[in-house]
């Protein structure tokens, strides 16, 4: 009886195992097939070429767009007698803008003419006596000097009564009135805020110094708006500040920006992209191919042409542009750059690569 129960009892096994067994199979299986294949002669890896040529470095940054205008004010101080325009006109070029009173410069117009009459006069009547020998040379010269100050004078007084009236440069648009009463002003005192339709717009971006160095010598641009989702505006930069901002150490550099034939606010939102090719060709690798980083400092594995061994390289990250890494080191006596494979590979160790 216990026999029978012993063959049973086995015979139950038997039919655990059997029908567990494809499920060890597969199991096993996958055991196999997650075990890193090595070759007797290598280990595989994947590789991508490396590029020696200028870097090009993008800097995203912001600004708030603003029109580059110019501050227009009288030349001469006076009262000023009329505007004849106002804030938001658009004006073509030679348009009057104001006018001073113009008593005082043409009064001091009628003096500076009568002056000149008067020398010229004199110089008439010496010029008569030198050709007679009357008068000597240096007697003259006096008088012609004499009436060469007349002669500036007159001049000027003549500019002065232009320079009453204020004159648009050329087309553009009255932005801003500072002044609307008819008070006195000064030389140089802001009457409007101009700007012209040749001009273009600005924005203002905060870089560090590293930045703000490399972007020195005239980066070009590429700027966005929020209401031109599709549109890339061209632009350029043309100042970069010489000190940093001594509230958060940032250097301030101005971009214009061409219009495009769109119409631009002020105000507006400016996604600006800063691109500056370098001067000379450095190393380009995949980001993926830099191992132990440690700051500026990483290593990669490279390929000679036509062999089979890695070697290990350190190298110096000069800058990063999404998936690309310039270096400092000139790899471009290898080949290749080992991107995927890297676990447990040493240097000069044998590889094989794979697609």
């Amino acid at each position: 009886m216990n026999s029978n129960r012993e063959k049973s009892k086995n015979k139950f096994v038997v039919g655990r195992i059997t029908n567990y067994l494809p499920s060890m199979l597969i199991a096993i299986s996958l055991i196999l097939v997650s075990v890193p294949l090595r070759a007797e002669d290598g280990q595989y890896v994947k590789t991508a070429p490396i590029r020696t040529e200028p870097f090009e470095t993008r800097i995203r940054t912001f600004g708030v767009l603003a029109p580059s205008v110019e501050e227009m004010s009288f030349e001469i101080p006076g009262r000023i007698e009329r505007f004849l325009v106002d804030e938001g006109d658009r004006v073509t070029k030679g348009q009057r803008l104001a006018v001073l009173d113009s008593q005082d410069a043409e009064d001091g117009l009628r003096k500076a003419r009568s002056n000149l009459d008067n020398a010229q006069r004199i110089l008439d009547r010496m010029l008569k006596l030198h050709e007679t020998g009357s008068i000597q040379t240096s007697q003259l010269d006096d008088i012609q000097a004499q009436y060469d100050q007349a002669r500036i004078a007159f001049e000027q007084a003549e500019l002065n009564v232009a320079r009453c009236e204020m004159v648009a440069p050329s087309n553009g648009l009255i932005l801003q009135q500072n002044i609307d009463s008819r008070t006195s002003v000064q030389p140089g005192q802001a009457v409007y805020v101009f700007q012209s339709d040749d001009e273009q717009w600005v924005t203002k971006v905060h870089l560090t110094d590293k930045n703000a160095l490399l972007m020195s010598g005239g980066a070009e641009a590429e700027i966005t708006f929020t209401p031109y989702p599709n549109d890339v505006f061209k632009g350029q930069v043309t100042k970069v500040a010489k000190v940093a901002n001594p509230s958060d150490g940032l250097y301030t550099v101005e971009v214009a920006i061409s219009t495009q034939g769109l119409e631009l606010r002020p105000g507006m939102i400016a996604e600006v992209d800063l691109i500056k090719a370098s001067d000379e060709d450095y190393s380009i690798v995949p980001f993926g191919a830099l191992l132990d980083v440690r700051g500026i400092r990483g290593m990669v594995y490279v390929v000679d042409s036509g062999a089979s061994i890695a070697r290990e390289q350190n190298v110096t990250i000069n800058s990063i542009r999404g998936t690309e890494v310039s270096v400092l080191e000139d790899l471009s006596g290898f080949a290749e750059v080992i991107t995927h494979g890297h676990h447990g590979l040493k240097d000069q160790a044998s590889i094989i690569v794979t697609q």
